[in-house]
């Protein structure tokens, strides 16, 4: 039998409470809260297993959880190094839109930091809503989408912080971005599942293979000696488990109890075990920079190849992402003034860091061959514009001509008919 809860009042009451108690126990934090919300609902005593239960989860979790904040963060980070260019009639401007997507969004928030918050959200949740009330571009932190087929989707529910929206947004009057038809860490965490079980495999051998190890040789106990199976017990229980913990402990044995500290090699770490878990590490790591297009030595930080390895990432990683962003910017702000030149366009050439020493001669060409100003490249490198009439000129060197203007014979021939000799 099923019961089936129309109500999204009742749904959010129910739900939110326990996503966020689950929430904070992932993170490594409150971990009482789920404990206190179980026990409210069914009472028992069984709390004590249920965290460790949890904590077993959570640290299966965890390597995937960084890598996967990893990825986004990394991704976040490039996107909001961006300039989100402006244009009017095919003319670059820089007016309240430059202003609001540029430097300040919202009161709460610079540019950066209201993108790196957008990009998580739309990677980490898979969609992300924008609405923009008084002037200001706010992130929903959750919403709720009625969908239809032949007209507009609705939002309604939208919350930023503790505040709820009480009127309802339709589809054209928010920014609604969707990253794709499929969860991507929904999809990394099915794939991972099984690196999961072999990495646990691997930190146990590790661990067993530092062990303590001993030998404890028991006098056998006479019959109704109460006194002397309760020192046992306790030393099992207890002393026992403090000594092996202990960095430096001595440990006081009973009468009857003989034990003997086995230093074989048993009790050495090995680095085969070791590197089996860092290989399985890394290999997680590899994983996840696959599920979100990008390269696996980016992902760990090898600087080999490094100006192929980070074009490989712009081109698959980050340009899908920033394309997906202008398109729904510029149908929803811009409408069909974008046939007229009007647009909205993310630069992605600022995130790569240039050493201006090292490309000079390319800066030279694309001077010479007019393609930029002395102040379009100044700002390509990062440079303050000079703002003179010349330098926002564009110069061409006399080795470039019309082709019509060649003389196909030659053009020594040519030069020396034009001078008259």
């Amino acid at each position: 039998m099923y019961i089936v809860i129309k109500n999204k009042n009742i749904i959010d009451k129910i739900t939110k409470p326990i996503y966020k108690a689950f929430y904070f126990t992932l993170k490594g934090g409150e971990e009482l809260k789920i404990i206190d919300f179980i026990k409210d609902i069914f009472g028992g005593k069984d709390e004590v297993r249920l965290i460790e239960k949890i904590s077993e989860e959570s640290t299966k979790l965890a390597i995937e959880e960084f890598a996967i904040n990893v990825a986004i963060n990394l991704i976040a980070g490039c996107i909001s190094k961006c300039e989100f260019k402006t244009y009017l009639d095919n003319k670059e401007v820089k007016e309240d839109e430059y202003y609001m997507w540029n430097i300040e969004p919202n009161k709460n928030q610079n540019s950066s930091e209201f993108i790196q918050e957008f990009i998580y959200k739309l990677l980490y949740r898979n969609e992300v809503l924008i609405v923009e009330v008084n002037d200001q571009l706010i992130i929903a932190d959750s919403f709720y989408q009625n969908e239809y087929a032949l007209i507009e989707n609705v939002f309604e529910n939208v919350t930023r912080k503790d505040f709820t929206f009480n009127s309802k947004f339709k589809m054209s009057e928010v920014l609604y971005f969707k990253n794709s038809n499929k969860d991507i860490r929904a999809l990394v965490s099915n794939l991972n599942n099984g690196y999961r079980d072999l990495l646990d495999s691997a930190i146990g051998k590790y661990k067993r293979s530092g062990g303590r190890k001993g030998i404890a040789e028991l006098d056998t106990i006479a019959k109704g000696d109460e006194e002397q199976k309760r020192r046992v017990d306790e030393l099992f229980e207890k002393k026992f488990k403090k000594y092996f913990e202990s960095e430096n402990a001595v440990l006081s044995i009973p009468k009857g109890v003989k034990y003997t500290e086995q230093n074989g090699e048993g009790s050495k770490k090995s680095t085969s075990d070791m590197v089996d878990v860092q290989n399985l590490i890394k290999e997680i790591f590899d994983r996840v920079g696959q599920g979100f297009k990008i390269p696996p030595a980016l992902m760990r930080g090898d600087i080999a190849d490094v100006d192929k390895v980070t074009n490989n990432f712009l081109t698959f990683g980050i340009d899908p992402i920033v394309d997906l962003i202008n398109e729904e910017i510029n149908r929803k702000r811009y409408g069909k003034a974008i046939l007229k030149g009007s647009r909205l366009e993310i630069d992605t050439t600022c995130i790569k860091h240039i050493d201006i020493f090292s490309v000079a001669e390319k800066i030279d060409k694309l001077i010479s061959t007019g393609m930029y100003s002395i102040d379009g490249l100044l700002e390509k490198v990062g440079e303050v514009p000079l703002g003179t009439e010349w330098s926002e000129k564009h110069w061409i060197t006399k080795n470039y001509s019309d082709i019509n203007q060649i003389d196909l014979k030659g053009g020594e021939d040519n030069e020396q008919k034009n001078m008259g000799i």
